[in-house]
């Protein structure tokens, strides 16, 4: 199951203008921050200046109960 996400909520201390720019940041924030699996994530872009878009990819219905799931749906639009 392939799923998206759109985050409009971000931690304190990250630099939206170097997520803005740089994928690496983007996906080190999805991992360090909301705490996705690493293998999860198949893509990641911002959209605008305020907008990360996280696609996620293999997701198992048994994820969905898991912490880090539950705050992504919590943080995202």
């Amino acid at each position: 199951m392939e799923s998206v996400f759109m985050i409009k909520k971000f931690d304190d201390g990250w630099d939206l203008g170097e997520l803005a720019h740089d994928i690496y940041a983007q996906e080190e924030y999805c991992t360090e921050a909301l705490e996705i699996p690493d293998e999860k994530i198949y893509g990641t872009e911002m959209i605008g200046k305020t907008l990360l878009e996280v696609v996620l990819t293999d997701i198992q219905k048994s994820e969905l109960n898991e912490d880090w799931y539950i705050n992504l749906t919590r943080v995202s639009a």
